[in-house]
Formats: C-alpha cells, structure tokens, sequence
C-alpha cells in the first residue's frame, strides 16, 4: 500500500505533491494546495476567512470528480490544511447533491 504522506508545507516554498493521479492533475492540485497553504499561513494568521477556504475547496471538487480515489489518499497527507480543504469540499458536494 502506497504511503499518501506529504511534504511538510511552510507557506514559504512550494511543494510539488504527488497523488498518484498523473504529472498534470499533481501539477493543478499542488498549484491548488501551495496557494491555500501560502494564504492561510502568512495572509490569514492561521484563521481561514470563510471565502478562501471555499474557493480552495471548489478548485479541489473539479479534481475530486475527475480522480474519486483522491480525497482518501489527500486526507492521509498528513498536513491539517490538506485535510481542511479536503473537508471542505466534500461537504460543498454534498450540499450540491442535496439542493
């Protein structure tokens, strides 16, 4: 079994995190993960502002619907930002679903 942990992300320098889901959905997603990262470590003081977090999160569904097999592997990254995203945005699923 593959082990799904990350790079540990600063804020600072970019990551390039592999999911195992191809060079160019991991080159979306890290572009994804390392702008939330950057934002909520030296723009938010570590506190999300509701609007960030949801336009990090929709920008991760679009991969989500591609890749199912991805949130497990993101939740098991080992980063707390990754897994807030990762949250996040299945919850915006399913408020899709339920509308």
């Amino acid at each position: 079994m593959k082990d799904w942990t990350q790079p540990k992300h600063d804020g600072m320098n970019p990551v390039n995190y592999d999911f195992g889901v191809g060079e160019e959905a991991n080159a979306r997603i890290s572009y994804c993960l390392n702008e939330a990262i950057h934002v909520f470590y030296c723009h938010a003081e570590g506190v999300w502002q509701s609007h960030d977090k949801d336009a990090y999160a929709r920008l991760l569904i679009k991969e989500f619907q591609r890749f199912p097999q991805l949130p497990p592997r993101m939740l098991k990254s080992g980063d707390r930002i990754i897994k807030m995203l990762v949250y996040r945005a299945l919850e915006l699923m399913k408020e899709v679903v339920a509308e």
